[in-house]
């Protein structure tokens, strides 16, 4: 029997995929706990520089790999990776998309997106690029520009929006303004300014909290959704590596899908899901 041994290669390449994994999870679990008016704001922030940090690895990854498949397992050099994709999450997402059609099948089409999955993108890459360091920018020369959570304000909305109907909506907004007259609150004005500075009432901040808390699963879902084909394209790397590195007697590809399980969720068990690190890194 042949004694398969590991390339340097194939530990480092691990560690970035377990790296990938747990920031994704733990970003999922920052942004469950993370609310308006609570003192949670900065759960926003943690949740989407985790998260930020774990979409681009995970697709660096798919395109490191990718090059060392097609270069005779030769990497790529830091230049190179800074100078083509820095910390674009959009370039990657697009450029691993592309290799689907040569790892899983000749015909593979791209998935289907939605507008606001394409915001979710949007949104996470340019975080990534620059806006994480958005408060103390403005602190030092401000240019007036939107706060990140305001602008993840509007994400939630919209997606908040586009999966829950009208109905339910309405429904729950006449809910809230009953339990507010039940326990006897007055709907006066807070002193939270909304996304324009324009005064809140009790209501504006209970239901925007509201609002987060039923969005947040869907956003994750959301995520989920778009990086699932990355999962499925690092799986099918892995397993077309498998022969060739047995004639090579040394691993230099993780089993990838060892990692990035959790990334084949349903919508529902998603819904439900109230912590992710500890289940999926148990």
């Amino acid at each position: 029997m042949k004694q398969i041994g590991f390339d340097k290669k194939f530990s480092l390449l691990a560690q970035e995929a377990h790296l990938a994994k747990n920031t994704l999870l733990s970003g999922f679990d920052l942004l469950l706990k993370a609310n308006f008016f609570q003192d949670k704001d900065g759960y926003f922030y943690s949740a989407f520089f985790h998260i930020s940090i774990g979409m681009e690895r995970i697709l660096k990854l798919a395109v490191v790999t990718h090059y060392m498949l097609t270069n005779n397992y030769q990497t790529p050099t830091i230049k190179q990776l800074k100078k083509d994709f820095g910390h674009d999450i959009r370039t990657l997402y697009t450029e691993s998309l592309k290799l689907l059609p040569i790892y899983l099948h000749p015909n593979a089409a791209t998935p289907s997106r939605t507008q606001n999955d394409e915001a979710l993108i949007d949104f996470f890459t340019e975080y990534g690029v620059g806006s994480r360091y958005f408060n103390l920018n403005e602190v030092c020369e401000a240019k007036q520009e939107r706060s990140p959570l305001d602008k993840w304000l509007e994400v939630e909305n919209d997606i908040y929006e586009e999966y829950t109907s009208h109905q339910i909506r309405e429904r729950s907004a006449l809910n809230l303004i009953y339990r507010i007259d039940r326990k006897g609150i007055r709907n006066d004005f807070t002193p939270h300014l909304d996304e324009h500075d324009h005064p809140m009432t009790v209501f504006d901040c209970l239901y925007r909290q509201y609002v987060v808390q039923k969005s947040t699963p869907l956003i994750i879902w959301r995520l989920i959704e778009i990086l699932q084909p990355i999962h499925f394209l690092l799986e099918s790397m892995a397993h077309k590596t498998h022969d060739e590195e047995t004639q090579h007697k040394e691993m230099v590809i993780p089993h990838y899908e060892d990692f990035f399980y959790f990334l084949r969720a349903d919508k529902q068990s998603i819904k439900r899901r109230k912590k992710w690190l500890d289940i999926f890194n148990s």
